[in-house]
């Protein structure tokens, strides 16, 4: 698989979408309108449960109140947003999915697996999402920083198999890649 940085494209897209279809629409219609390649192209919102809807992140999890956070801002305030409501909850992600061929632009939403957020934080440093510091995978009971490749290999995450079915649905079966 390549990445726009591959072809040195670089795109600032404005996420202005109310879903994360939209905004998973908005930037694969970007970087296709340039590459003229299969692009596809993700969108997250996170949810968090006992968290009023106002201060729900949804589609700004590293937004708040305007502001851009870095990776220990969001975690700092996380974890005081998490202690505000006992140190220990649910969350999960909700992505949307966008991918456009030749044969046009398809879609979908995939709500992930509920994981715990904790204000308690790992003692080892996230590698991705800052956020994995503070996740514990809900079978493992491990927080996502201190597990192993196993592990990881091992999860079955729903997004991992909804993704390859949408792949295989709309880019192996019209044979886009074939074609080429």
């Amino acid at each position: 698989m390549l990445t726009p940085k591959d072809f040195g494209i670089k795109v600032d897209v404005i996420e202005d979408g109310t879903t994360a279809v939209e905004n998973a629409i908005k930037k694969a219609y970007a970087y296709y309108n340039i590459a003229k390649l299969p692009t596809i192209a993700g969108d997250s919102g996170l949810f968090i449960d006992g968290i009023p809807k106002d201060k729900q992140p949804g589609l700004f999890v590293r937004s708040v109140n305007g502001k851009v956070l870095t990776d220990d801002e969001m975690i700092e305030y996380y974890k005081k947003l998490i202690e505000s409501i006992g140190g220990k909850t649910t969350e999960y992600y909700v992505t949307g999915l966008a991918l456009i061929t030749k044969q046009g632009l398809f879609t979908t939403e995939i709500s992930e697996n509920e994981f715990i957020l904790s204000s308690t934080i790992s003692k080892n440093n996230h590698h991705g999402n800052p956020l994995d510091v503070m996740t514990i995978d809900s079978v493992l009971q491990k927080f996502y920083t201190d597990m192993t490749d196993e592990d990881f290999k091992n999860l079955g995450h729903i997004f991992d198999k909804e993704c390859v079915a949408f792949l295989k649905k709309n880019l192996l079966n019209n044979n886009e890649i074939l074609n080429r």
